[in-house]
C-alpha cells in the first residue's frame, strides 16, 4: 500500500492546504511542495493526529468505523467499486472545481468524509480489463487505527480510552536525549569533581542549570532523571574518573554522538532496559526497599515483563492509568514476584515507614512502581505520550510512535524531519534550531561558552572560549568554515573575525 507522502504526492495544493486545516498541521515552514508533503505527512501519520481524527470521523458518524474496518479486514485496501457499494464513492474534480466547491465541508459520503481528512486514499492499478481503482488506508497510517474489539489481545485485555484533547497531551520527547548531549558538552568542557558520596554537589547544580528536564518536574523528579542520565552514561561507558575528576571517554562518546537520533534514542532506552543494576522498585519515590532478611527483587526480569505487557497496548489509542493497572493486577499480578511472595519483602511506604506486605498491598508496591514507570523512565526515554487529567479524570498514556516501534510487532519508523541549522548573530551568539544533531551540538560546545538550554540552545563566542579551542588545535579559520556550512543565517561580521583571530592570537602568544 501507499504511504501517505506517496498518497500526498499526487495531490493538488489546495488539498495539500485543505488537509493540513482539517488535521491541525503545520506546513507554512516548508520552502518547497517536496517539503511540505513530508512535514504533512509526518504530522497525519502521528499516532494521536491519526486516533484524534478517527475519533471525529466516529463522532460524525458511526459507519466510518465500520468503512474503517472493512479496509483493514481486507490487507489495508479494496476495489474502488466494492468500496463505494456501501460507503459511497469520492468525486473526482481538479483543483478549480474543488476550490469552487468545498466538498470537505459537505462530503456527499463516508468515503469523502474519510478522504478529505486523510485516512484513506485512491489509486489505481493493473492493466486492460483488470485496470481499476481501488480505495486503500495509507501503511503508515494503518498501525495507529483502533483495532476491533474482538482483535484485543488475550494477554492484556484492556480498552482505550477516548484520545485527549490536543491542548493536554504531552506527546513524547528528546528531552532526556538533549540532556544526554549537554551531560557530554558539561563534561567536556567542565569539572565534575567526585566524592566520597558521588559527584559534588556544586559541580551537580551548575550542571543541572544547563538540562532540559527542570522546568517540568519537582525535585523528586529531577534527581530521579538525573540519577538515570548518569546510570547510562557510565553503562555505555562514556565517562572515566581520573583521580577525583570524571572525563569523557573519547571513542564511546564519539561513536553515539555519529549515530541518528533515532538510533540515539534506541540506544538510551535500551540501556535501561538491559540494566541489571539500575532497581526501578527501589527507585520508586513512595517506596524504601530496606535491607533485611534474605529477600532480593530481579530489576531486569521485573522491566522485560512490564514492557512485554505494554507491548500489548494499541500503538496510538489511549488508555486510562486505573484502567490499566486494573488489567494488569486482573491478569499477571506476579509480573515481579514470579513465586507469588507478598510476605518476606521488605518494602515500607517512604513517609510513613508502614512496611506494605501482602496481597492486599499490591496497589501500594507494584501499583506505586507501575504508576512511576509511566511517568518516569517510560516517558522519559520517549517510549509514552501522557495526557494531563482534567477535573476528576485519571492520567491518560499512549505508546508513543517511538514505543511502538520498540515493544510492537511490525510497527514503522516513524516520519522525522531533521533541521541541522543554526543563527549565527552580530552579538557572536549562536542560536541552534531544536532539530540540530547532538554531533553538531557537541562541536559548538568546543569553541563557544554556554547560555541557555530552553526553550533552545543557545552559545556565545569570546575570546575565552575561541582560545580554549585553539588550546585543543581548533582554529578560528575551522570554526569560521564549520558555521558557513550550517548557518541559515550567518553574519559576515563574526565569520570575519573568526578568520581574523589565528594571526592575533598568534601574534598575542609571540
Amino acid at each position: 500500500m501507499p504511504t501517505a507522502a506517496q498518497m500526498l504526492a499526487g495531490y493538488p495544493d489546495i488539498m495539500l492546504q485543505v488537509l493540513a486545516e482539517l488535521r491541525g498541521a503545520l506546513i507554512d515552514g516548508a520552502d518547497t511542495r517536496e517539503q511540505a508533503v513530508e512535514l504533512l505527512a509526518a504530522q497525519l501519520t502521528d499516532p494521536t493526529s491519526v486516533q484524534m481524527a478517527y475519533q471525529e470521523m466516529l463522532d460524525y458518524t458511526p459507519q466510518a468505523e465500520a468503512a474503517i474496518n472493512l479496509l483493514l479486514r481486507e490487507h489495508g485496501e479494496m476495489p474502488e467499486a466494492q468500496f463505494s457499494r456501501e460507503f459511497g464513492a469520492v468525486r473526482q474534480m481538479g483543483p478549480a472545481k474543488l476550490e469552487r466547491e468545498s466538498p470537505w465541508l459537505y462530503p456527499e459520503s463516508v468515503a469523502e468524509l474519510l478522504y478529505y481528512n486523510g485516512l484513506i486514499g485512491r489509486g489505481f492499478k493493473g492493466a486492460g480489463q483488470n485496470a481499476h481503482t481501488y480505495i486503500y488506508l495509507p501503511s503508515d497510517i494503518t498501525p495507529w487505527l483502533p483495532r476491533p474489539q474482538s482483535e484485543l489481545p488475550v494477554g492484556l485485555p484492556v480498552k482505550p480510552a477516548p484520545p485527549p484533547p490536543a491542548a493536554r497531551t504531552l506527546p513524547a520527547d528528546d528531552a532526556f536525549l538533549l540532556d544526554a548531549g549537554t551531560l557530554i558538552g558539561f563534561v567536556y568542557n567542565e569539572r565534575l569533581r567526585l566524592t566520597a558520596s558521588g559527584p559534588h554537589p556544586e559541580d551537580i547544580d551548575r550542571l543541572v542549570k544547563r538540562l532540559q528536564f527542570p522546568f517540568a518536574n519537582g525535585d523528586a523528579d529531577l534527581n530521579l532523571r538525573l540519577a538515570l542520565l548518569l546510570h547510562l552514561a557510565n553503562r555505555l561507558g562514556w565517562l572515566r574518573r581520573e583521580g577525583d575528576v570524571v572525563q569523557l571517554t573519547q571513542n564511546p562518546v564519539m561513536a553515539f554522538l555519529d549515530k541518528t537520533r533515532a538510533e540515539q534514542r534506541r540506544i538510551l532506552f535500551d540501556a535501561w532496559r538491559t540494566s541489571p543494576d539500575w532497581n526501578d522498585l527501589c527507585r520508586t519515590p513512595e517506596l524504601e526497599c530496606v535491607e533485611a532478611g534474605l529477600w532480593q527483587n530481579a530489576p531486569l526480569q521485573t522491566r522485560e515483563n512490564v514492557l512485554r505487557l505494554f507491548g500489548y497496548l494499541q500503538p496510538g489509542a489511549w488508555y486510562a492509568q486505573s484502567e490499566l493497572l486494573n488489567v494488569i493486577r486482573t491478569t499477571e499480578p506476579d509480573f515481579q514476584r514470579p513465586t507469588g511472595d507478598y510476605d518476606t519483602w521488605y518494602i515500607r511506604n517512604s513517609s510513613t515507614q508502614e512496611f506494605l506486605k501482602g496481597f492486599e498491598r499490591w496497589d501500594a508496591v507494584e501499583g506505586a512502581l507501575l504508576r512511576f514507570l509511566i511517568r518516569g523512565p517510560l516517558s522519559w526515554l520517549s517510549a509514552l505520550d501522557l495526557a494531563e487529567p482534567g477535573a476528576g479524570d485519571d492520567l491518560l498514556l499512549s505508546l508513543s510512535a517511538w514505543g511502538a516501534q520498540w515493544l510492537t510487532p511490525d510497527a514503522p519508523a516513524p516520519n522525522e524531519q531533521v533541521h541541522n541549522h543554526f543563527i549565527v548573530k552580530e552579538d557572536f551568539t549562536i542560536t541552534l534550531e531544536p532539530g540540530v544533531s547532538l554531533a553538531d551540538r557537541f562541536r559548538v560546545e568546543r569553541f563557544a561558552q554556554w547560555q541557555q538550554s530552553y526553550p533552545t540552545f543557545v552559545y556565545q563566542i569570546t575570546q575565552r572560549s575561541l582560545k580554549r579551542a585553539a588550546e585543543r588545535g581548533i582554529t578560528g579559520a575551522r570554526v569560521a568554515r564549520f558555521l558557513r556550512d550550517r548557518c541559515r543565517t550567518a553574519s559576515p561580521r563574526v565569520i570575519a573575525a573568526l578568520e581574523r583571530f589565528d594571526s592575533v592570537d598568534a601574534v598575542r602568544s609571540a
